[in-house]
């Protein structure tokens, strides 16, 4: 939000003047609306900014929504229950516009040169996550071979510590379920020692040596014989995840998206862009899906395309995107195990029937057209410098 200073509080230097456009000054603030007049306490000032905490709405906006989870604006985990959704897809929407305006792009570096589509979602606001990743610290020594669990949960959103969450309500049910009994399971293990490495006799109140963990609730695809929920809570475990008829079988640990209602209409969003005529008004029919993970993109566009290859730098997700291929007969994706860079600079023998003649750096550039998914670090500037030369 924005503060109006009041000039006369100020301190200057001799001779300043504070002109009416230098009296606005940018506070970063959680847990409110755009528009809200609220009371904030300021806890850190930055050169360009200052950070403070919420202490009182004093005349809320309309958009305002009372969260459905108790312990939101404590627990770090989301951060826009607060918000209706329209609020919320609305609040998404203009943020990647700032963003991508920040980046100074040539050509979109302007709001009238620059148009982001509104933020799509499904009716399912609450219950949708598939994964979970909550924490607990090392259990703490209460007694002679005692000991507590003190939290099982997320990070607080004013600090690293753990809070206590008993469940979370944008988790699926079934997630939601397996999650409470296995806090059950851990608090019975935790008084009994069994989480503690007991090497060494430590005074009292320690963590006896332990160390905490994160653990993993992921939902497959229900059971095929009893139609029951599947979670799984082993990273290694190899699971299933259906989309509009394509099977998707990856280690559990893996990156997949979390959120299987939305996931649709993210896959089709990427399609329908990717089949767009180019500028010379040919349709594309090659792919190039870089960072294709277990290969969702690439397999479920690959009906409207001649050829599909992608790359991705974890060679198991690789395995997994071409065991996918072939557990959904799709015969003309190639995936190759190798950072995004090396699709340009040094680019697979393609292998696929057809196609074995062809080279990914001649690949007509009117009908080829780039998939990318990066990670949350974004596409190294060697990479855009190659795809812009590609």
């Amino acid at each position: 939000g924005r503060v109006t200073l009041d000039p006369s509080r100020m301190q200057v230097e001799e001779g300043q003047k504070i002109e009416e456009d230098q009296r606005q000054w940018v506070v970063m603030v959680p847990h409110v609306v755009v528009g809200e007049l609220v009371k904030v306490r300021i806890f850190r000032n930055q050169k360009k900014f200052s950070e403070a905490d919420l202490i009182e709405v004093v005349e809320a906006s309309p958009d305002r929504v009372e969260p459905k989870c108790s312990l939101a604006g404590t627990c770090g985990g989301c951060q826009y229950q607060h918000m209706s959704i329209s609020a919320q897809r609305d609040w998404k929407t203009k943020h990647v516009e700032e963003v991508l305006l920040q980046q100074k792009i040539q050509g979109y570096d302007a709001p009238e040169f620059l148009r982001v589509l509104p933020t799509m979602g499904t009716d399912e606001v609450y219950g949708y996550r598939s994964k979970l990743t909550p924490h607990y610290n090392a259990p703490r020594e209460v007694g002679l071979d005692t000991y507590e669990l003190e939290a099982v949960g997320f990070q607080r959103s004013s600090n690293r510590n753990l809070c206590d969450v008993p469940e979370c309500p944008i988790a699926t049910p079934a997630i939601n379920e397996k999650y409470k009994a296995v806090r059950v399971e851990l608090a019975e293990k935790a008084k009994e020692g069994l989480l503690n490495k007991k090497k060494k006799k430590k005074r009292r109140g320690n963590r006896g040596g332990a160390l905490g963990a994160t653990l993993l609730f992921r939902q497959a695809d229900n059971d095929p014989d009893t139609g029951d929920p599947v979670v799984v809570t082993d990273n290694n475990e190899y699971m299933t995840t259906t989309v509009q008829g394509i099977k998707f079988r990856y280690i559990a640990g893996n990156f997949f998206q979390n959120n299987n209602f939305v996931l649709p209409l993210m896959v089709n969003a990427v399609i329908d862009a990717a089949t767009q005529p180019t500028a010379s008004g040919d349709v594309p029919t090659y792919l190039i899906d870089c960072y294709c993970g277990s290969g969702l993109f690439a397999l479920s566009a690959a009906s409207k395309f001649h050829l599909c290859v992608g790359i991705e730098v974890n060679e198991k997700a690789v395995g997994e995107a071409t065991a996918n291929a072939e557990l959904n007969d799709i015969t003309n994706c190639q995936f190759v195990a190798a950072s995004a860079e090396a699709i340009f600079t040094s680019p697979p023998k393609l292998e696929v029937e057809g196609h074995q003649e062809e080279e990914v750096q001649n690949f007509p550039r009117d009908k080829t057209v780039v998939v990318l998914d990066p990670p949350r670090k974004g596409c190294s500037e060697e990479f855009l410098e190659q795809l812009y030369d590609y």
